[in-house]
């Protein structure tokens, strides 16, 4: 464990406890969400899943307006210091908010989570990628899967309990320790201030002028305002979060024409792997709107036979695979580097495809094992989240670590949100689409019922990850070769600087 361990810098350390702590903070709120809109506000169910869309989707099309704001003004240090002040703000609010059934108060707290999220999701990646020595690039995205594992570990932990606490401390107090818990971080980040900054950005070392805070502070609160309309609201608010993610794709593209020969091959590639992302974290959002919603109606309350479990915390099971899976993971990958194997980052996307594909394969085959008191075990769901979280593991981790490694420096902060920008197009994108599943309140599931509304639109999403199992394969050979000629032209201009441009 030691010598494992010493893989690790020390800010890496620091950055990785942070990760679980914001996991466990941030997928607490996130798990209780779904039932304190359906059953302590009154949403229905068509409702509630654009809800949980929009809250999916808003932190991360922001966060390449975050992560451009890292990169030119105020630094990546300084906006996960400031994002996760607002985190804290947040989820105390939302605990006053349903300590008093406040509709008003809880969008808006969920807005400054939203917000908190877009301004700070970026920069953690940034200050672990630069954590590292430049020579040290396989550590790092070693770095980047233990960092993605432990944060389901945080994650877990909370799902899992959470929705037993409701019990005891009702869902103000579950919000009050989520709080609690990104308090510590900031202690944290308090503590090792100093060389926190100097893994950051150039922008970090430096001085913020009073004009760039004021200009900071005015678009901040502008920029809160609009995410707060989107949650209240959501049939217009959704076609603005397609406009906004659109707009940093096209602003990516705007920057690749500006860079050299080079990078402008590398980040063709890039905006190819985009599209592949968007498709593949459309299942990712189904996780949060039509698997959820399914689970909470039909998923009975014993794993197993015998561990107790709420329906609304099926969620967890992602998070405990995806600790589970890491270090298989990267033993996997290290497996096959030894035998001279190394399949490209967009060939193992295609391989997650499949995984995909598996999950709701299953999951459509569950809704022919209801029981007799309407249920089905919650064993099916435990299953299909071993496949999807082993797709999600490995799209998760490389794919921020391949965008982190194709683009110039001056653009990592933003470029790293624009993989959160295809996050929130399927996210959104998956919400609008998993209220056909939507049923009324009080609606009673019988036979008919579950079979034509369920088994037909999870058979559909197998399907089409298959395909999309394909097209992926088609497009590696395509990305590779732009990667391909994007680093010998990176070799030609070491050798001739002349060539550089």
């Amino acid at each position: 464990m030691q010598s494992f361990m010493s893989k690790f810098p020390r800010m890496a350390r620091v950055l990785i406890l942070r990760q679980l702590l914001w996991g466990a903070a941030y997928y607490g709120v996130y798990v209780l969400l779904t039932k304190y809109f359906l059953n302590e506000l009154n949403y229905s169910e068509a409702d509630t899943i654009m809800m949980l869309g929009a809250f999916g989707a808003v932190g991360p099309v922001f966060s390449a307006v975050g992560g451009f704001v890292a990169d030119r003004y105020i630094g990546s240090f300084r906006s996960v210091y400031i994002g996760y002040t607002i985190y804290t703000i947040g989820f105390f609010l939302l605990g006053i908010g349903a300590s008093t059934l406040n509709i008003p108060l809880s969008i808006f707290s969920i807005a400054l989570i939203g917000y908190a999220r877009g301004l700070s999701a970026t920069s953690p990646t940034v200050l672990l990628g630069n954590s590292y020595p430049e020579d040290k690039r396989v550590e790092f995205q070693e770095g980047l899967t233990v960092n993605y594992s432990i944060n389901n570990l945080g994650s877990f932990a909370s799902q899992y309990l959470f929705p037993f606490f409701v019990a005891y401390v009702a869902y103000q107090g579950n919000f009050f320790i989520s709080a609690t818990l990104m308090f510590i971080t900031l202690v944290l980040f308090f503590t090792f201030r100093k060389e926190l900054a100097e893994v950051g950005n150039e922008v970090d070392r430096k001085p913020v002028s009073l004009k760039i805070w004021a200009a900071f502070i005015v678009g901040s609160i502008a920029m809160l305002g609009l995410v707060y309309w989107v949650f209240a609201n959501l049939d217009e608010g959704k076609y603005l979060l397609y406009s906004l993610g659109g707009c940093a794709i096209l602003y990516f593209i705007v920057e690749m024409f500006k860079a050299t020969t080079a990078y402008k091959y590398k980040m063709g590639a890039v905006l190819i792997t985009l599209f592949i992302l968007i498709c593949f974290y459309f299942y990712y959002g189904q996780m949060t709107t039509s698997m959820n919603i399914y689970a909470i109606n039909l998923m009975s309350e014993h794993l197993l036979g015998f561990i107790p479990i709420r329906p609304e915390a099926n969620a967890a099971f992602n998070p405990l695979w995806c600790f589970v899976l890491g270090a298989p993971v990267i033993y996997i990958y290290s497996w096959l580097d030894k035998k001279g194997i190394s399949p490209s980052i967009p060939t193992k996307f295609a391989a997650a495809f499949l995984f995909s594909a598996t999950a709701f394969a299953l999951l459509a085959l569950s809704t022919q094992h209801v029981d007799g008191q309407g249920k089905i075990a919650a064993d099916w769901i435990l299953w299909v989240h071993f496949f999807q979280s082993l797709a999600e593991l490995i799209v998760g981790a490389l794919g921020a670590g391949f965008i982190f490694e194709m683009v110039p420096r001056y653009l990592s902060a933003f470029a790293i949100g624009l993989r959160s920008v295809t996050l929130s197009l399927s996210g959104i994108l998956a919400a609008v689409i998993s209220t056909k599943i939507a049923l009324p309140k009080d609606q009673v599931l019988t036979p008919e019922i579950i079979d034509g509304v369920y088994a037909g639109y999870f058979t559909n999403l197998a399907i089409f990850a298959v395909v999309m199992a394909i097209v992926t394969l088609l497009l590696s050979r395509l990305i590779g070769k732009l990667i391909a000629r994007g680093e010998a032209l990176e070799q030609e201009a070491q050798l001739d600087p002349a060539t550089a441009n």
